[in-house]
Parts: structure tokens; C-alpha cells; sequence
């Protein structure tokens, strides 16, 4: 079987799926397409040109991504799919040397958003038990893995002056 996509693991009940039935992560999964690079269909060129603007989407994954999204919109827990997905299902061999343990950093602005987010990827990867090599997720400076990987959550440093 090969990896999924991510828009192929938010449909699957098996992994993502029963978290993204509501209607209401369309506008979502239609950024996860464009940040990963994935086709999207008409209807959601469309929701992807009126939210961005562009014209195009993009045809390779992207590096980076911001967002202006309000309270309560899904952030930390999309944040923790992506990280999740990431983890799981992306092979980073050739980038890794021999025993290094890859680690997906997350930054959040405080710890109470880290340690919302940590949970998030928590819970999800509870869910997916039945992946042999499944990181872990840690909190702040500290390091423990398991499997292929780490997912650490932390807070933002603050800024220098």
C-alpha cells in the first residue's frame, strides 16, 4: 500500500476521517491540498482563488504558510494533523543519517496553546495505534521518542528587544 495524501487520510475513517465529516473543513482541507501541493477540483480552485486572491494554486508543496484565522477556527488542531500526518506517513530516510530521530517542531505563542496542541497530536496518534513505528509528542526541551520520530510542542521564545 502507498502513503496516503493528506486529503486521502482526512478521508480515510481509519485515520483522519471521522474528525472531518462536518461540511465545515472544507475551506480547511482546500488549504491542506494547496499547502501540500495536491489538484484540487474546481469547486475548491474557486474557495482557494476567493480566499487567497491568486489565481493558481500551487502545483508543489509548499514551505511555509500564514493564516489569518479567528478563534476557535481549527488552527491548533489542523496544526496537529499536519504534524501527525507528517510523522506518520512521510519518509524521511533520505534526509535522516543513520540513528537520528527526526523531530517535527511545533511553536505555539504560550504553553497552555502548546500543551492544547500537544494533546491534539496525542489523542490522534492514540487513534492510529495500529502504525507500528508512531512518534511520541513531547513538551518544551524535553526529548523522548519512540518509532520513526518526535513531535515537540513549545512556546514561543520571547522576542529580544
Amino acid at each position: 500500500m502507498t502513503s496516503p495524501n493528506i486529503i486521502r487520510a482526512l478521508n480515510d475513517p481509519s485515520i483522519f476521517g471521522r474528525y472531518f465529516k462536518a461540511e465545515s473543513w472544507g475551506a480547511w482541507r482546500v488549504f491542506l491540498a494547496a499547502l501540500f501541493g495536491l489538484p484540487l477540483g474546481y469547486d475548491q480552485l474557486r474557495l482557494f482563488q476567493q480566499f487567497t486572491g491568486r489565481s493558481t494554486a500551487p502545483k508543489a508543496p509548499l514551505q511555509e504558510a500564514w493564516l489569518v484565522v479567528g478563534r476557535r477556527g481549527g488552527k491548533s488542531f489542523v496544526l496537529a494533523v499536519v504534524a501527525v500526518f507528517l510523522a506518520c506517513f512521510k519518509d524521511w530516510k533520505p534526509y535522516l543519517g543513520p540513528g537520528e530521530v527526526g523531530t517535527i517542531m511545533i511553536v505555539a505563542k504560550d504553553r497552555a496553546q502548546a500543551r492544547s496542541i500537544k494533546r491534539f497530536i496525542s489523542g490522534l496518534l492514540r487513534v492510529l495505534h495500529g502504525i507500528s513505528t508512531l512518534p511520541t509528542a513531547t513538551t518544551s526541551a524535553s526529548s523522548s521518542s519512540h518509532g520513526s520520530g518526535t513531535i515537540r510542542t513549545a512556546k514561543t521564545p520571547p522576542a529580544r528587544s
